[in-house]
This record gives structure tokens, C-alpha cells and sequence, in this order.
């Protein structure tokens, strides 16, 4: 898989959250169709000059990224969905739709969230969002452990980025994992 370090300092993310279960990983689908009900198809598709919320998500690109965080301790994400993401487990995650916040107003139904500082790995998928899931499967339970020197930030947020056009070949997308030390 393609990837690359990066570094975030400083940074917060502004979007949209939602608390799911993580028996319930398909309501993260639904939500992002909520996104595009309130924000893409009225001002993007039909024209429509944008509220204070659309407006702020069109200014600090909301939907370029998805934050997932919980409030399990001393958890690093790669184990906490593997032994949380199982049929029976009722606890939830907050799941982001965001966007790097550039400052001004944070509209009523959006919230700030601290990004860790420090050295990101970015994982490039190949195959399009249709191939998401596949692709993430893939790199946390093949491509990460061959890989021991990217070691999992504990008690830390992981990230989804997403770049271009969904139905395009072309689209891009992976995830973003904050590293240890």
C-alpha cells in the first residue's frame, strides 16, 4: 500500500458527529447520507445559498475527513476495532464527518476536536471508496503488522480521508493513523 508520514500541529477538525455502536458500523453510511442531504445536495447540487452550517462546512472542507474516537483508555485504534467491532457490543464510538477547521464561526450542531500533534502515517487505498472497507480490512490485519515500525499512538483518534469525487475511478481515500513517539 502507498503511504507517507505526515505531520499535524496544531490542528483541530470541525465537522458533524455521531455516537454509534459498534455493532452498528452501517449507520457511519447513513450519517454520511445525512451529510449530503444537509450539505451537498441543497447547496452543491441545487444551488441554494448556504445557511451558517453549510456555509461552514463548504469553508473548512467538511467531508475531506472522518474522525473516529471513544472514550476507551489505553486503546489504540487498530485493537479497539477488532475487539469492539462484533455483533453483540452495544458501546459507541463518535464518528466525525470534517474538515480542518480554518477558524471563524462553529455553528450550533458542529463541534471542535483536537487533533493529536506529531507524525501521522497516511495509508493510500487502491480501489475507490466501493473498495473501502475491503482495503481497510487489508491494512489492519495484513499490511500494519508487517509493518512493526508504525506503531499505533495510544488513546488516540484515527482518521478516514477522502479526496475528489466519489463515483470517479479516480477518487482517493485511505486512513490516517497517529504514530507512537
Amino acid at each position: 500500500m502507498k503511504h507517507e508520514i505526515i505531520e499535524f500541529q496544531d490542528v483541530s477538525i470541525i465537522g458533524m458527529a455521531k455516537d454509534i455502536a459498534f455493532c452498528h458500523p452501517e449507520e457511519c453510511g447513513k450519517f454520511w447520507a445525512e451529510y449530503v442531504e444537509r450539505i451537498i445536495k441543497p447547496v452543491v447540487i441545487e444551488g441554494r445559498v448556504p445557511d451558517a452550517f453549510q456555509q461552514a462546512a463548504l469553508d473548512n472542507g467538511i467531508g475531506e475527513y472522518a474522525l473516529c474516537t471513544c472514550g476507551i483508555a489505553n486503546h489504540d485504534c487498530a485493537t479497539c476495532g477488532a475487539e469492539n467491532f462484533v455483533p453483540c457490543n452495544t458501546r459507541t464510538f463518535t464518528y466525525v464527518i470534517g474538515g480542518i477547521y480554518k477558524g471563524g464561526d462553529v455553528p450550533h450542531g458542529m463541534s471542535l476536536y483536537k487533533v493529536r500533534n506529531g507524525r501521522w502515517l497516511k495509508v493510500h487505498f487502491e480501489g475507490g471508496l466501493a473498495a473501502f472497507q475491503e482495503q481497510f480490512a487489508k491494512f489492519q490485519h495484513e499490511w500494519l503488522p508487517s509493518h512493526p515500525e508504525f506503531s499505533w499512538a495510544k488513546d488516540a483518534s484515527t482518521m478516514e480521508w477522502y479526496c475528489g469525487n466519489p463515483e470517479s475511478p479516480d477518487y482517493q481515500c485511505g486512513v490516517m493513523m497517529p504514530l507512537e513517539g
